[in-house]
This record gives structure tokens, sequence and C-alpha cells, in this order.
């Protein structure tokens, strides 16, 4: 309570410094830039956030967002198999129920598992890719410990259009073709594409937890997919609308596991999801206004025969969620260097499956106030944050971020304080025979103190350092674990404490119209249970990898770019108490691009996991070893 009471004091503060500083103006200069930037966007600029770059995002096109988070940012991915197969993602020593993924501000997470499956995202789908670590539970709700996922679609305000394809082969059958356009003026923005992917998948691999450890070939384990996304923007008079919409369906046969004799599966997995959303934003004087709502449709059947023999089903299951979103923002500048926002939202939330009993219907609400002030000293943002849950009472949400000039345009310190809260999700209650409806929410502080040495000439080149150090403490951490054979059962095991550190340090070198672009990332964690009455006390929680290595160096030439990549993940422990060994993985890329009289063309190819590595991240799911990728993009 004494933490609540100093917040509101100091935000009152500095609500009175504002409105003395700006008494008697009448109109402030705001960027359009500002007037766009959605709420989301505007309040992280705090917060360590890392934009992907473009030319990775190209590179690993036809692949989903696993593989380009796995290969790129200091995340945790967790893999169930081969491309296709079930991933989540977690940050700083959380698990993918704490990683909110959003797609143009607006939340993708399973309703029912509180994890985002990134298998069903297409990673060159998006203009824009970023991670945000340790994102501000009060600003962005439930599920926010390890940090958010944005994927955003922007638009283009100038006169141009393209349209173009993009294929790739691959190892294991694999193939991936993009159909892609778009058009844009001052007054309406529009990009739109139509993806298909096949997988065959039928890689070899060690079984490590067979006797002799042979070689074994997977099968049943074919991936297909297709969707579409479109995105319309329009701007009127200063209005600003948008439209978007994505359909996509994957289906999947689930391949065998590792272990005595050979895998053998007669599992598969449809999925599809259908997103849209409509919104509109506005400055009037002082007053940016902004208006959202979205329908999402999310469908899953999972069905196993369990045999060849077999006409009917062992398990034949369906879950389906039905969710309606809407939001409604008011930003309101006192000057053009302090700004505050309020934020409401209501959602309609639907449960669909015979593994609840009955359908499940949710009603919640959500109140966010946030004030940012961005003086010569740098930028401080508070927010506070309330949710109202028909069937669960989420509790009240603070925090305080700061990004300091230190040392202006050489150091800049961060600096964070702030609450998280993750509710059970509909699985997490309501499964038949396994879920609890007596679950009690996660909640807890966390805080961060960064350091950022902005871009320096060093090494013949351009130089900068990204440092941080962070702690999290949660109570009531919600866990799947193992029971009694094979049923599982989600228990709240009591207190945790994620703790660490991650460092990015770039280097940057041109020589003449040549540039050498070389990052190494390296994130310490160390996320064990701290309920002194559990007898797993101080023991590592599962999946989660003390050490976590990204080495990549880019050399662009001419009409030629190559390139090197590695990834090294330590092992990690599962809940019966075993071990996944860790892995290192390394990639060589390639490309060459050229101009034609009618199209731009850049043919590429690339080998992942060069040292032909067989290894698992989630025990006994085997993973593809050396693959070999060709393709070509036609821009017209």
């Amino acid at each position: 309570m004494k933490l609540k009471y100093l917040f509101i004091v100091i935000v009152s503060f500095l609500n009175f410094s504002a409105w003395s500083q700006t008494m008697g103006i009448d109109t402030i200069q705001i960027e359009s830039i500002d007037i766009v930037a959605p709420r989301l966007q505007h309040f992280s600029s705090t917060e360590k956030t890392v934009l992907i770059d473009s030319i990775l995002i190209q590179r690993y096109d036809g692949k989903d967002l696993s593989s380009l988070l796995q290969k790129t940012s200091l995340v945790n991915i967790s893999s169930s198999g081969a491309f296709g197969a079930l991933a989540t993602v977690g940050m700083r020593g959380a698990s993918g129920t704490h990683t909110s993924v959003n797609w143009n501000g607006i939340p993708v997470n399973s309703l029912t598992t509180g994890s985002a499956d990134l298998s069903l995202i297409n990673a060159g789908s998006f203009d824009e890719v970023q991670v945000i670590y340790g994102a501000v539970g009060s600003l962005y709700g439930s599920g926010t410990l390890g940090g958010a996922i944005e994927l955003s679609n922007t638009p283009d305000w100038k006169k141009k259009s393209s349209v173009g394809l993009n294929s790739e082969i691959g190892s294991f059958s694999n193939s991936t073709t993009k159909l892609f356009g778009k058009y844009s003026n001052k007054s309406i923005s529009y990009s739109g594409q139509v993806f298909f992917q096949y997988g065959k998948n039928d890689f070899s691999y060690t079984d490590f937890h067979d006797f002799g450890s042979p070689k074994e070939r997977l099968n049943n384990n074919e991936n297909r997919a297709f969707g579409t996304i479109q995105d319309l923007h329009l701007k009127i008079n200063e209005h600003y609308i948008d439209f978007g919409a994505w359909y996509q369906v994957k289906e999947k046969n689930i391949g065998g596991l590792m272990g005595i004799g050979a895998p053998i599966s007669y599992q598969k997995q449809r999925d599809s999801s259908f997103k849209a959303y409509v919104g509109w934003k506005k400055l009037v004087g002082k007053f940016r206004l902004e208006a959202k709502s979205a329908y999402l449709s999310d469908y899953l059947k999972y069905t196993d025969r369990g045999s060849a023999t077999n006409t009917g089903y062992k398990i034949f299951s369906e879950i389906e969620s039905k969710r309606w979103l809407n939001d409604v923002n008011l930003r309101y500048y006192f000057s053009d260097n302090w700004s505050i926002d309020i934020n409401g939202k209501y959602s309609w939330l639907k449960g669909i499956t015979n593994n609840y009993e009955g359908d499940i219907i949710e009603n919640e609400s959500r109140l966010t106030l946030a004030a940012k002030y961005t003086p010569l000293l740098g930028t401080f943002i508070f927010t506070y944050g309330k949710e109202w849950n028909s069937e669960v009472n989420p509790p009240e949400m603070y925090s305080f971020s700061s990004l300091i000039h230190l040392f202006p345009n050489i150091i800049d310190i961060r600096a964070k304080a702030s609450t998280h809260y993750r509710r059970p999700t509909f699985n997490d209650r309501y499964w038949n025979n396994s879920g609890n409806v007596d679950l009690k929410s996660e909640n807890g502080w966390n805080y961060e103190l960064g350091l950022v040495m902005l871009s320096q000439k060093a090494l013949n080149g351009d130089i900068t350092l990204d440092l941080n150090a962070y702690k999290a403490l949660n109570d009531e951490l919600i866990a799947w674990q193992p029971e009694s054979g094979s049923l599982w059962r989600p228990v709240n095991i009591g207190k945790s404490v994620t703790q660490g550190a991650d460092v990015e340090l770039t280097h940057v070198m041109k020589i003449k119209n040549n540039s050498l672009r070389t990052s190494l990332k390296y994130a310490y964690n160390d996320a064990y249970n701290n309920d002194k009455e559990s007898d797993n006390y101080k023991k590592t929680l599962a999946y989660r990898p003390h050490h976590i290595v990204k080495f990549s160096s880019d050399y662009l030439f001419g009409k030629w770019d190559v390139g090197l990549l590695g990834t090294l993940r330590s092992n990690t422990n599962t809940w019966e108490g075993d071990q996944v060994d860790g892995n290192l993985l390394v990639d060589i890329n390639a490309g060459y691009r050229f101009d034609t009289n009618f199209a731009k063309i850049k043919l590429t190819g690339r080998v992942e996991n060069l040292l032909d590595e067989s290894y698992e991240i989630v025990r006994f799911y085997p993973m593809p070893g050396r693959a070999y990728y060709f393709g070509v993009n036609v821009i017209f």
C-alpha cells in the first residue's frame, strides 16, 4: 500500500509541474509520427527494445517466427520437433505463458493455453518485428513477466506500388511460396500477401534414448500451411483508419518420439485461425483519440488413431475459442515533452470444447493510466493498470521506468521497477480431470537496471553496447507438472525468482561501399523455485537454460551478402528431473541481387545446422540435422 500511495504522490506532483509549465500555451507542435505511434510503442521507449534487422527477416522469410527469433534474439525457444511443430518463446527465464505476442497491438496468445504458437506465424509476413524485454504488465496486462513480441505492418504514405514472389526450397522436401503486393499514395496504404508451406520433414537423427544410440528416420511428420494477411490504411482529413485481416490454416502430422524402437505415431493436428480488426485515430488540438475493435477465432483439432489398423480414434479433441476485443484510448499533450494517457479495454472471451464441462464465457475489462515526461535529461514513464475479470480478481499494477542521458550521445542509463501478474488460462482452470478452478493468479515485482553505450567510433568502425541486469520475484507460479503416469496437472508451485543479465555488443565497419556488421549477444539467467516449503526449493525451473549466446557476422559487398550465424544454448532440466543437453548450431548464408528491365531479383542460399548436430530442445523430440535452402525473391 505504501508503494501505491507513493506512486500517486509522484504522479500528482509531476502533473502539477506540467500544468504550471504549460499555462497559457494554446498550441503544441506534435510530430505527425507521434500521432500515429501506437500506445504500446509510445510508452515502451524506456524499455530494452530490439528491432530485428530487415536483412535477417528477409533471410528467414520462409521460416516460422520461432526460427527467426531463435537465430537472432536472446530468447529461449521451446520446440517439440522440426519446422511446423509447436514452438513457444520465453524471455529472461520466463516461459511462453509470460510472453505477450501482439499483431498491430492486438494480443494473439492462445486463450486456452496462454502462450502463442510461433509455428503458426510466418517470419516474413511483417514489416517490423520488435522484441521488448521485460514488458510492463500494467501496460500490456496479463502474462508479460518475460517480455513482449510486437509484429507490425506499417503504412507508407509515399506514392509507390509493387508486386512480388518469394519462393524457397530446402532439405526434407520443405518448400515455401509467398505472393505479395503493395500500393500507397498520400491517402491510402495497402499491403497484402498469400503464402503456402509444405514440408515432409523426414530427417534422420541419432536416438540418444535408445540402446546403442541408433540412427533413426522420422516419419509421419508432414506439415502443410497456407494463409493470407491483408492490411489497409486510410488517411482522410487527418483521420487515420486501419483495417487488417489474417487467416491461416496448418495441418501437421506429429512425428514419433525418441526412445526404444523406431519412431511411430498416428497423431495429427489441424489449426486454423481468423483475426480481423478495424481502428481509428485522430489528433484534435492537444488530444489524440484512438479506438480499435478486433475479433479473433481459433480452432484446433487433435486426433490419434493409436495404430495403423485402427479406423476410429484413440483420442479426438476439438478446442475452439472466440474473442471480441475493444480498446479506446485518449492521450493529452500538456506540451511537446509531456503527455498523459487513459486507456480502457473490454474483452468478451469464449472457450468451446468437449474437454470442458460446457462452454466457458468470461468478460474482462481493464483501465490503464500512463504519464510520459521527456525533459532534456531523458524520459520518465509512470503507468497504473487495473483489470476486472468475471472469474478471477487480478491485482492492481504499477510501474516506473526511466531512460536518463547520463552523458549525452554517449551513455544512457535505464531503470525500472514494476509489478506483474498472470491469470490462470482456460485450460488451467477448466480442463476435465486436470484443471483447477482454485488456482491463484501469479503476481510479483520485477526490477531492471541497464546501461547503453550509444554508437561510438572504435576499431575502425562504430560500436554499440547494451548491458542489463534484472530480477523478478513471482508468487504463486503456475506450472503443469506430472502427477501420476501420463497425467499432468496445473499447480501453484509457490514463490520463484528469475534473475540474470544480458549484454549485446554490435560493431559496424564500412570499407568504401562495403560493410561488415558483427554482433555478439549473451544472456545469463538463474530461474529457481524459492518456496522454502517445497521439495524443489532452490532447484532450477524446467527448460530454463542458464546460458544463451548468439553470434552473427554479415558482410555486404557490391551485389553480394554473406553471413555466419551461431547459437549456443546450455543444458536444461525437465519437470521430471532429467536433463536435456545443450547445443551449438551454426548457419551460413549468401545472397546475390541484381536488376533487370522488369524486376529486382535476389537469389539466396543457406545451410542450417552446418555441423550436423543431433539435438533436442524438449526431451524426446528430435530436431533436424544439416539442411540446405535455396530461394528467389522477385519484385516487379
